[in-house]
């Protein structure tokens, strides 16, 4: 159920390839739901209960909620029903597996230490949450982003783990970051013997957490790999990328794969999708996408997109908030993380289905930012780059909601 979603679309090309018989349903046809059918996956359009007729497993994202038809004709019919988090764990724990924790970075880092390990031939599947870059393997090797928004993460049992920070991000879920701390403390304490714990030495809060396995740290400058005297390189900008490099890498030599060969895989990573995503050009300026919504994680993006900025350009970043909940827990964080911009524009909220009880709105913090713009709506976002933008700046579309098709449209 909502096969078409990044997670549970991912989930069904897995149990499609080791000669399952998969169907699926979900309120729209997408690309995703035309390429499951042209795989081989039955998928109806809308809920039914006759859907889980004959069935032996029921897998239903996380947003289907009791009282769903599907779920209750299961249940009347003894049919297991697993939601997407329980069946990837299951996967976790069944495979030689690597769950990639943290909240941020998780994405870039499940793709890099996948071509890595596609570079050394160990033929693994791949489970990226970007949507774009999963990859069903040969192997028993699995590495999958273990998401902790939910609470989730303490469902999975791994094999190793690649840990890359702890912050607040989801305050709709946790009332505060002592919770999310007993989250991942639990995950870390959750490795199979045997099992690699890889943490950034650079995140205090992680440093203070016990793991399972055996733990090894990583950093720019400090901790049993170090990114400065490795002396690799990597196809992204920041710093960021480069400590989520250094992760990748330290589990990689952990492993035993060549030092060479890891360099070169690093060497040629270019990104996943979203995140920092060269979109195209626009009336002389580049157009590029990200998926980053914390102020961690715009602070740190702007600072590789920086590096990106031809001589003479400026960057203009277009920033669309994500969530109330998460807009009221961070407003006095954000003006600081947009420094580096020459240019700022602000988008509404992007609800992501959250009601608005408090009156919160992104003009608010458009208040906050001397010279910044506020664009009540996309429409807005494009007329004002039609007066701001000059031929050499870099424009940067930044959330995790909708703002990104503004710059796919003008890219194309």
């Amino acid at each position: 159920m909502g096969i078409g979603g990044v997670g549970v679309s991912s989930l069904a090309q897995v149990l499609l390839s080791r000669g399952d018989s998969v169907s699926g349903c979900d309120l729209n046809e997408s690309e995703t739901t035309r390429d499951l059918e042209r795989a081989g996956v039955s998928i109806q359009l809308g809920h039914a209960a006759s859907h889980v007729e004959g069935q032996d497993l029921l897998v239903h994202s996380a947003a289907v909620g009791p009282g769903n038809p599907e779920l209750e004709a299961a249940r009347r019919a003894g049919v297991r029903a697993l939601s997407r988090a329980e069946l990837l764990a299951d996967l976790i724990a069944s495979t030689r597996s690597v769950a990639v924790a943290g909240t941020h970075g998780k994405t870039t880092t499940t793709h890099m230490l996948g071509q890595v390990l596609i570079a050394a031939g160990l033929e693994p599947t791949v489970l990226v949450g970007d949507g774009a870059n999963t990859r069903v393997g040969t192997s028993d090797w699995l590495l999958a982003e273990a998401d902790e928004s939910d609470g989730s993460l303490v469902l999975h049992h791994p094999l190793h783990a690649i840990v890359t920070n702890l912050e607040l991000d989801h305050p709709d879920h946790y009332p505060d970051l002592a919770a999310v701390r007993a989250v991942f403390n639990t995950f870390l304490g959750n490795l199979r013997d045997g099992g690699i714990a890889v943490v950034c030495v650079e995140d205090s809060e992680l440093m203070a957490l016990a793991t399972s396995g055996r733990r090894v740290t990583y950093g720019i400058e400090t901790g049993d790999y170090r990114w400065r005297e490795l002396g690799m390189e990597i196809g992204v900008p920041g710093r960021h990328n480069a400590l989520n490099a250094c992760g990748v890498a330290a589990l990689a030599l952990e492993l035993g794969i060549e030092r060479s060969v890891v360099s070169v895989a690093l060497g040629g990573f270019r990104g996943a999708h979203r995140r920092l995503e060269r979109l195209g050009t626009w009336r002389g300026a580049v157009l590029y996408d990200d998926y980053g919504h914390h102020p961690t994680e715009v602070a740190a993006t702007l600072q590789g997109a920086r590096e990106l900025v031809s001589d003479g350009g400026r960057l203009v970043l277009v920033f669309q908030p994500h969530r109330y909940t998460r807009l009221e827990a961070m407003m006095a964080d954000f003006p600081a993380s947009f420094a580096g911009t020459d240019v700022l524009l602000i988008n509404e909220v992007y609800a992501a289905g959250e009601s608005n009880p408090n009156g919160i709105t992104a003009r608010t913090l458009a208040e906050q930012v001397p010279g910044s713009f506020f664009a009540p709506d996309l429409g807005r976002v494009h007329s004002l780059l039609q007066e701001l933008v000059n031929p050499g700046d870099l424009v940067l579309f930044m959330g995790a909601g909708d703002i990104g098709k503004v710059g796919r449209a003008l890219a194309q």
